[in-house]
């Protein structure tokens, strides 16, 4: 594994709070010209770059982007690697906007996605494509472009041009630029991806106001395996690095358990973002001195159990780490609630971050519910996104007295402190004798004494739109159903609630994002 410098310190440690006010680009000038011998990002590709370093090899290859294309996106198909965030930065450069591409989801939606962005270029490296080609499609081989092919054919004048440009990035970088950011897509767990643009603004602000909740520091290391196409893995661990500076090791692929703890412990990484069923396989695998270093991790997607966070509690005594529930969206460029690192509520996602303005409201008529009552989440703010690229989807956003709020389709309540409690989605709800039924919350049952530690074991989807209602429990083992059902009755949930059939499958089938695929479930209904 090549040598991590990381650690090294040279310059003064300070708490991050990027300025709202200006666009990606912009921030990263300003702290990247600051302090250029110092230590900015690793992995075992390119091991470690200084700030001056990573600006420089940024501003030759936005020009190798200016030659390839004039389109307005850039589609860009790598996993957590420092190349990938140094190609985001580079197409700011060359006056382009990023289209993040997961290569999971299956040659029909991979190609819409393409279809979707206009692209006629898509960025990636042969040693990837190599173990993912089975995943690409014909239309899109015929637009991907190998970096490491073309950057050693890059013209004398290109590399001028980049020199002058990260030399003296003030007067010859156009900060000018689109307001959008990324175009990102929906995961497509219930229905097919929808395309999110966020604006630089919107991403911007979600780090502002989440960082007002929790404390980050310019020396911190942040260690990355979440995949670019990913919202978190795109705001927080490539955008946040790039307008902040803080330092940041990437390893390129989540499921290599063995190799993410081996970066966490070479490069002594501070910060970690997991799903709580990914740190549970972690800890299962890491010693508590593998651990040492780490002083936050950050939990989202799943919710996070209390047996999860005691684990790592008792793994990381020596040091007291901190454990901080999230919730974030797409759309909402994601963030849009964390536990304060002063005082987290187990089964909680935290308090709204600061500048979003969050409201409970009953999902038929829109009017709020009072405190501790459940109802649908809806968001307004600078960090939730315009609106879909595709204007023939219908519109996510609900007037309420004269404001556009996003229905973020998430059903929970807010209790008297001011912290959220989700309670299901409104998209996985089925009618069943006039009643909606949530299929998250009996799943949430049903895992509590069916579900296995560390694994994506069961899953239960529904249907309500053909001649009968069907809810199906899908499991990687055998499970009595009358069983599975007299366990919800136990657990209070109503007889209308129950599961009619019990499928054994080999296993539950995941997206890129790492959530479950309930559209693929579905169909199989």
């Amino acid at each position: 594994m090549k040598e991590s410098l990381l650690y090294k310190q040279m310059s003064e440690d300070y708490r991050l709070l990027p300025n709202p006010n200006k666009n990606v680009l912009e921030l990263f000038i300003d702290n990247f010209t600051k302090n250029k011998d110092e230590y900015f990002a690793w992995d075992d590709v390119s091991g470690t770059s200084t700030r001056g370093d990573f600006m420089l090899k940024a501003a030759v290859v936005s020009q190798l982007i200016k030659d390839r294309t004039e389109n307005e996106y850039v589609g860009i198909m790598l996993p957590a690697l420092q190349t990938t965030t140094l190609l985001i930065i580079a197409t700011y450069m060359a006056g382009k906007v990023p289209v993040m591409l997961n290569w999971t989801v299956g040659h029909k939606v991979l190609s819409y996605c393409a279809d979707i962005t206009n692209l006629d270029l898509i960025i990636t490296a042969g040693s990837f494509y190599d173990k993912v080609k089975e995943q690409i499609p014909e239309d899109i081989e015929a637009k991907l472009m190998f970096l490491e092919k073309e950057v050693g054919s890059i013209s004398t004048k290109m590399k001028l041009k980049g020199l002058v440009m990260a030399k003296f990035p003030r007067l010859f970088m156009n900060t000018k630029i689109s307001e959008k950011a990324v175009v990102l897509f929906t995961s497509g767990s219930e229905t097919l991806p929808k395309a999110v643009p966020l604006t630089h603004q919107n991403v911007v602000n979600d780090l502002w106001g989440a960082l007002q909740l929790f404390e980050i520091r310019v020396q911190d290391i942040f260690l990355s395996f979440l995949p670019p196409f990913h919202s978190f893995g795109f705001t927080v661990l490539s955008i946040l690095p790039l307008i902040t500076g803080v330092k940041v090791a990437y390893t390129p692929n989540p499921t290599n358990l063995r190799e993410v703890i081996d970066v966490l412990k070479h490069n002594k990484a501070t910060n970690m973002m997991a799903t709580p069923t990914l740190l549970k396989m972690l800890m299962a695998k890491a010693t508590s001195e593998e651990f040492e270093s780490l002083r936050l991790v950050i939990s989202g997607a799943e919710s996070l159990h209390h047996d999860t966070k005691v684990k790592f509690q008792e793994m990381t005594s020596s040091h007291k780490s901190l454990i901080i529930e999230g919730y974030g969206i797409t759309e909402c460029a994601p963030i849009v609630s964390l536990n304060p690192d002063e005082h987290q509520k187990d089964h909680s996602v935290g308090k709204v971050v600061i500048g979003m303005d969050l409201l409970v409201v009953n999902y038929d008529t829109f009017k709020e519910v009072g405190i501790k009552n459940v109802g649908m989440f809806v968001v307004k703010g600078k960090s939730v996104f315009p609106g879909y690229l595709d204007d023939k989807v219908e519109s996510p956003f609900v007037d309420i007295d004269g404001e556009a709020y996003y229905k973020t389709g998430d059903l929970g309540y807010i209790d008297e402190d001011g912290y959220l409690f989700i309670t299901g989605r409104l998209k996985r709800f089925i009618k069943i004798g006039g009643e909606m039924i949530s299929m998250p919350f009996l799943e949430n049952i049903i895992n509590t004494k069916y579900g296995r530690d560390g694994e994506n074991s069961i899953a239960v989807e529904g249907t309500d739109t053909g001649d009968e209602t069907n809810v199906v429990l899908f499991s990687t083992y055998e499970i009595n159903m009358s069983e599975v059902n007299a366990y919800l009755r136990e657990k209070g949930v109503s007889s209308i609630a129950k599961i009619r059939e019990v499928r054994v499958i080999k296993e539950i089938p995941i997206l890129g994002s790492g959530k479950i695929n309930y559209r693929e479930l579905k169909e199989q209904i």
